[in-house]
């Protein structure tokens, strides 16, 4: 089964150090949010990235797996 992919909305802004841990996400930053955007293979690896998030006393905003149609280019403002 092919990856899914997901768009996580975070309060704030990541910190670069962690940001440098999910190279395979798409982030961008729209304030006052942070906008991470891609695959993750299974759900194992959304709840470790939600328990990452948690960990960093960010505020979780949404967690959506998005259509396998959907448009998978970032919204303006993309820093990866």
């Amino acid at each position: 089964m092919p990856d899914a992919t997901y768009q996580v909305r975070v309060s704030g802004v990541i910190p670069e150090e962690v940001l440098a841990e999910l190279r395979d996400l798409r982030v961008s930053v729209e304030p006052p949010e942070t906008v991470l955007h891609g695959s993750l293979p299974d759900q194992s690896a959304v709840v470790g990235l939600i328990s990452r998030i948690h960990g960093l006393g960010l505020r979780l905003i949404e967690v959506r797996r998005l259509p396998a149609d959907e448009d998978p280019d970032a919204p303006p403002g993309t820093l990866r």
